[in-house]
């Protein structure tokens, strides 16, 4: 398939503030001193694309930026990690979505943001749609936080679709609550589905995997993989279901955005020509390296980080 990108990523892009090490017990003191404050870059369609880039895939990037500091260090670690950011929209009156995470002992977070405007705004006139049709895969990150784009996902991935691409799409909190209808309605035109187990918990109403995956699937669904966290993730394509263990490191440092480094590692495995599950084995390797390091984008620099732990595990 000759493409001028192997994936385009479509979506949510943040500034992040880590602070480390952070517990309840925070409320009971006048003064608490962090072990570690850290900055990095968030959101589904920013990080999934630079996991996938640093695993050797060319991506480019969609979404809307704006004028400001943070959004200049975005950019910057963007084309550092080599991303095509030519479709990244800057905007002077919207506003950043910032988020602090909030991470405990154990390296799991809790997220305190601004959801700012700069993705709640974007919309396909923002950006040439013609991009979907040059990429092997288009990914969105995440339905649920986009409104402006969330109703018109069904006619873009569809667009992808005809050109020939694969669609790969993931969730986030219904922050607008626009609706469980609002993702299901759009996945007869989505490849792989990749929600979190809260995610699909909400769009099912289900509490197990295998139901959950059963609803979905009655809804058109195609491929599916329910992240599980540490228990690692549900895998079907309808027929045969699988569950892909996680891979244990020796020191979890922090977990955010390891969800989107395990869409961009999955969609990486995908281009290596493996398929469903072992991409899926592929993915929790490179969701197993984000999390060694702080932030979303830090610890994950090079193929040869997931193909140790791929090799370590056999």
């Amino acid at each position: 398939m000759d493409k001028q990108y192997d994936i385009v990523a479509i979506g949510t892009l943040a500034y992040d503030m880590i602070l480390r090490t952070v517990d309840e017990s925070v409320f009971t003191r006048d003064t608490t001193v962090l072990d570690e404050v850290g900055i990095s870059v968030g959101g589904g369609a920013m990080l999934s694309a630079i996991a996938a880039q640093r695993l050797g895939r060319k991506t480019a990037v969609v979404g809307k930026l704006c004028t400001d500091a943070f959004s200049d260090y975005c950019i910057g670690v963007l084309e550092k990690a080599g991303v095509d950011t030519s479709y990244v929209t800057r905007s002077e009156s919207d506003t950043m979505s910032l988020t602090f995470a909030l991470v405990r002992q154990s390296g799991d977070r809790h997220f305190l943001g601004r959801m700012g405007s700069n993705n709640r705004s974007l919309t396909p006139a923002d950006f040439d749609l013609s991009v979907v049709t040059r990429a092997k895969i288009v990914s969105y990150g995440s339905f649920l936080v986009l409104p402006g784009l969330d109703q018109e996902m069904l006619r873009i991935f569809r667009h992808a679709r005809q050109a020939g691409a694969l669609t790969v799409a993931d969730c986030a909190n219904d922050s607008y609550s626009q609706g469980p209808e609002t993702v299901l309605r759009c996945l007869p035109e989505i490849d792989y589905f990749v929600p979190s187990q809260v995610e699909a918990e909400y769009l099912t109403g289900e509490h197990e995997p295998a139901m959950m995956a059963q609803r979905l699937l009655e809804r058109g669904c195609r491929n599916l993989i329910i992240k599980l966290g540490e228990a690692g993730c549900y895998v079907t394509d309808g027929v045969t279901a699988r569950i892909i263990p996680a891979f244990s490191v020796p020191h979890v440092s922090d977990t955010t955005g390891a969800g989107d480094n395990f869409v961009g590692g999955f969609m990486a495995g995908l281009l290596e020509g493996l398929d469903l599950f072992e991409a899926a084995r592929y993915a929790s390797a490179t969701a197993a390296v984000s999390i060694t390091g702080p932030g979303g984008e830090g610890a994950l620099q090079n193929k040869s980080q997931v193909l140790e732990i791929l090799k370590q595990s056999k």
